[in-house]
């Protein structure tokens, strides 16, 4: 059931969890190159493979389009995998779909439904869907936790021996938490595991990611996963006392397989539309039935580009700012909307609701901050009663990608 996991949980964790107004839109490149010892450490295909230790050339493009109206939101995303070995194993492909919808019950829960499909061929032909509805809390803008249960339906072409194929049902439990306990640090982590038995199959995959500046991260992750099964084996007759003597029988004893993981990685984020990225793997297998052991490594470098286009209309703050030469900053934006606008980042420590934007004339607001020299990010909060939205900026607009899915904005200080 290795397979079923990864498939789930990659793509899971692949839709924008945030909302949008209107449209919006992200297509991503992604080419990379890099070693393996076993493909089970591949971000997409995620196969037990240890057929040989070789390099290996990775293309991937996925698109997404989301859209949000009042408390409903939705997701739609769609992908290609192509990964040729540079040894004598067949080139890897694969397809994959996920879709998903939202309604906001309240200012800090939404309930769900994910769905989604893959076709891989990699050493087998494998099809895999899977539907699961989704609890989501959000106790602050910086705090999310995801409650998931479905089942996911999988079928092997030609995997016995006389050719036929083989399917299958897994039901599994998600639960994730997503947050930042400080602007810099982001911790994600998923528990996931069976249902039916959740002390038999049980992971625990989390990754901390810190951000150096604007443009360079760093992250370390973690993982554990038990697969557990059940051995009978044939006891021997004899040994007991005449005339009756032992009759022999069956043994049941309880085995699990380990995987533990760990690695670290880095990207370089040199515009709003090109990344470079770099990450290392180590896993380790052990077997209580087998007492079996191994370590297999996964290094892998690449390129990313990331689009953004623009779709239909949607009410976006175009900011500028200004400095006069002393500590003082002159921010100002064009935004259609109603409601309350407020500056927050790290110039404050992201302290709520932030600056409150005065409106100057028509759809003009303006805030002035007190800066020392630096670079500084920001985001802009609408309050609308109760509601509380980070406005999406302008593609005029100097911003970085946030690991939300949204973009702060950037200011710079000499």
């Amino acid at each position: 059931m290795r397979t079923i996991f990864s498939a789930m949980i990659i793509l899971s964790i692949i839709p924008i969890q945030s909302y949008c107004q209107s449209w919006q839109g992200v297509l991503l490149l992604d080419t990379r190159s890099g070693y393996t010892g076993n493909a089970y450490l591949n971000p997409y295909f995620a196969e037990w493979d240890r057929s040989g230790e070789s390099g290996y050339f990775m293309g991937a493009s996925l698109g997404q389009i989301s859209y949000a109206a009042d408390k409903f939101s939705t997701e739609a995303t769609a992908g290609y995998v192509y990964q040729p070995f540079f040894d004598e194993r067949d080139t890897w492909t694969g397809l994959f779909t996920s879709l998903s919808g939202r309604y906001r019950i309240s200012d800090h829960v939404s309930a769900g439904m994910e769905t989604g499909a893959s076709y891989f061929s990699t050493i087998l032909r494998r099809d895999l869907f899977w539907l699961q509805p989704v609890i989501t809390v959000t106790p602050s803008l910086f705090t999310q936790l995801r409650f998931k249960a479905g089942s996911s339906f999988r079928t092997l072409h030609n995997f016995d021996p006389d050719g036929s194929n083989v399917s299958d049902r897994y039901d599994s439990y998600t639960i994730e938490i997503e947050t930042w306990p400080g602007f810099r640090w982001q911790v994600r982590s998923a528990l996931y595991g069976n249902i039916a038995d959740p002390s038999a199959n049980i992971g625990l995959r989390s990754i901390v990611e810190h951000r150096i500046d604007r443009s360079f991260r760093v992250n370390i992750n973690a993982g554990f996963e038990r697969f557990g099964y059940t051995i009978t084996s044939e006891t021997g007759g004899g040994g007991g006392f005449p005339p009756i003597g032992n009759p022999g029988g069956e043994l049941t004893t309880s085995e699990a397989d380990f995987l533990l993981r760990g690695g670290l990685g880095a990207a370089w984020q040199l515009n709003r539309n090109l990344s470079f990225l770099f990450q290392g793997d180590l896993l380790n297998y052990s077997s209580s039935a087998s007492g079996e052991s191994f370590t297999d490594i996964h290094v892998t470098a690449g390129v990313r580009v990331s689009l953004f286009p623009s779709i239909g209309d949607k009410d976006r703050a175009d900011v500028e700012w200004t400095s006069n030469g002393t500590q003082q900053v002159f921010v100002q934006l064009n935004y259609k909307g109603d409601g309350r606008l407020f500056i927050t980042g790290d110039f404050n420590d992201w302290d709520k609701p932030g600056v409150p934007l005065s409106n100057q004339n028509g759809n003009r607001y303006a805030a002035r901050l007190e800066l020392e020299p630096g670079v500084y990010e920001y985001k802009i909060l609408l309050v609308e009663g109760s509601d509380e939205n980070w406005v999406e900026l302008s593609d005029e607009t100097y911003t970085v990608t946030d690991s939300f899915g949204g973009t702060n904005g950037m200011i710079f200080i000499d």
